[in-house]
């Protein structure tokens, strides 16, 4: 499923839903990524302020990618303008992750 994304704010509630759909506690994401739980409390509060390497590292084990798709299909338009990103994420097979 994709979740079109304008503002890192939106990217919130998508990192907490993903992680709970998982059945992960804040602990075990953190355990498996190399950081402390209170470090993933930052990450799912201000994923705006963190680098995007640790949200692709986040995404990654929640089984979940990050996609820039352009809105605009004339390639004379800035990207600025055209620009929007997705979250797209498919739930692995128990155990898979």
């Amino acid at each position: 499923m994709d979740y079109p994304l304008k503002l890192a704010e939106q990217l919130r509630p998508q990192l907490q839903a993903l992680r709970k759909q998982r059945g992960l506690t804040q602990a075990q994401l953190g355990k498996m990524i190399g950081v402390t739980q209170a470090r993933v409390v930052e990450i799912e509060a201000h994923p705006g302020a963190v680098s995007l390497q640790q949200v692709m590292q986040v995404l990654s084990v929640l089984g979940a990618t990050l996609m820039i798709r352009t809105t605009d299909t004339d390639p004379m338009k800035p990207l600025q303008e055209a620009e929007e990103i997705n979250v797209v994420h498919k739930i692995p097979k128990k155990g898979s992750w």
